[in-house]
């Protein structure tokens, strides 16, 4: 997420999934099928979740660790800057 918007990224996602494709050549990584744009909307989706819940409740996102659907995936690395990138983004629309 790193040049990118989260919820333009679901947006386009969602476009792709209108056009019925069965095969998904990405940018990055290896070509996939709905499964895996599935399981990208649902990641961006729960670290959009975790994020607000945790502004919301007023707690750091330092505290939040990644989740174990997730825990195996080869980008986890990117886990807390993915959290820094959707908190800037929370608190900014909220000025």
């Amino acid at each position: 997420m790193i040049n990118a918007n989260p919820q333009e990224w679901l947006n386009i996602l969602d476009q792709v999934e209108l056009l019925g494709v069965e095969t998904i050549v990405p940018g990055h990584g290896e070509v996939c099928s709905m499964k895996e744009l599935h399981e990208v909307k649902g990641y961006i989706k729960d670290i959009i979740a975790l994020v607000t819940e945790t502004v919301q409740s007023k707690k750091s996102i330092d505290d939040i660790l990644v989740l174990k659907a997730y825990q195996d995936w080869y980008f986890t690395t990117y886990f807390k800057t993915n959290l820094k990138i959707v908190y800037d983004l929370i608190t900014k629309s909220g000025d």
